[in-house]
């Protein structure tokens, strides 16, 4: 008999960290083992690639308090849905909850939980006291998070090679020559990703040769602090044409593969950063601040460089280290595409089974 496991999701895209994990968790999924049911506050462009795979989902909405008995409607709506489809465990695949409805029905059903952590949370929302197990996406987040007692434990970020595999050169498109070195910022463009770092960064290179790409979404300035709109990036720019701005890419795999160098300058404590395992994926060399989650995925000198946030002259260093040297560049992509294969594609998806089983029984 598959156990049933039920994902509540934030969003139905995979343009996000914690969408872009849980898609290549389905995907990676034992399914002899385990029936993935998937919960959608919205519909969203991931369902059809669930279609395909096979993968059940409801566009279910959000069921946080908003009256008593709007309140009471919610958890019996919950209650019937888990009973109906036989859930095994609920996976919360984020810590933005309050008092989710959900979390309620699951208590008196007696279905164990899973809340996944995808950042810090050092003031957790009460309901967390009702997860049977807090599940961090690396060391550092479990350490600088409140749990209320509740057991944490870690599971890695997963990746999925094969998309990063399944490329087509895209250098043409944009303009950009074969014999061109190409240095690109993939990330929310906002301050602290170091956008602006990375822009100083390249008006400091004078190689002509040398192209930077960014690749991002510039988020709503009113809801998200410090985001840059595209006219604060234009003027960021200014006139120099080598500095390139390609929106968000749904086919970020193929601003991997015409990119030579990553750079991740994030200047807070990022509690894992997909970008570094994607980076691996491609084979591509990246330097990123020694932050967060960050030192438990880049090996210093082997994979990639770490800096400490702000220190421009080193990331200098090392960029020109880079393009200076293609021999580097392949002998650190190829070692970031080894330790991803190892402990960043199926690992993190079978320690997270086995949490599963300890559960569930």
């Amino acid at each position: 008999m598959k156990k049933v496991i039920c994902y509540v999701a934030t969003s139905a895209g995979d343009w996000g960290g914690a969408s872009r994990y849980l898609f290549v968790t389905l995907k990676k999924l034992n399914r002899e083992k385990y029936e993935p049911i998937v919960l959608f506050p919205a519909e969203g462009p991931i369902f059809p690639q669930l279609d395909q795979m096979g993968i059940r989902y409801h566009v279910w909405g959000e069921h946080e308090p908003n009256g008593y008995l709007k309140y009471a409607a919610n958890i019996l709506k919950s209650v019937k849905f888990f009973a109906k489809h036989k859930v095994d465990l609920i996976h919360f695949n984020h810590v933005g909850y309050w008092r989710p409805a959900e979390m309620i029905a699951a208590k008196l059903l007696r279905i164990p939980v899973i809340t996944h952590l995808h950042r810090c949370v050092p003031e957790p929302p009460p309901f967390i006291k009702y997860s049977s197990l807090v599940v961090a996406n690396s060391q550092f987040t479990a350490n600088h998070s409140d749990t209320m007692g509740v057991s944490k434990k870690v599971a890695y970020c997963s990746v999925d090679p094969e998309r990063y595999d399944a490329t087509h050169d895209i250098r043409p498109e944009l303009g950009i020559d074969e014999s061109d070195i190409v240095i690109s910022f993939i990330e929310q463009i906002r301050e602290i990703k170091g956008i602006d770092t990375f822009i100083d960064l390249a008006k400091n290179i004078a190689q002509p040769n040398t192209k930077f790409l960014i690749a991002g979404n510039c988020r709503d300035k009113q809801r998200f602090k410090g985001s840059y709109s595209e006219v604060d990036l234009e003027n960021e720019i200014a006139d120099d044409k080598r500095i390139r701005y390609v929106g968000h890419r749904s086919d970020i795999e193929n601003i991997y593969r015409a990119s030579d160098v990553i750079i991740m300058p994030s200047r807070w404590e990022e509690p894992f950063g997909l970008i570094n395992i994607e980076a691996g994926a491609a084979k591509r060399p990246i330097i990123a601040t020694r932050s967060g989650g960050i030192p438990e995925i880049i090996r210093d000198g082997e994979n990639g460089y770490l800096v400490d946030k702000n220190d421009t002259i080193k990331l200098l260093q090392y960029t020109m280290a880079l393009i200076n040297d293609p021999q580097l560049r392949t002998r650190m992509g190829a070692r970031g595409r080894e330790i991803v294969e190892t402990e960043f594609v199926d690992e993190p998806v079978r320690t997270l089974e086995r949490y599963y089983d300890e559960l569930t029984g």
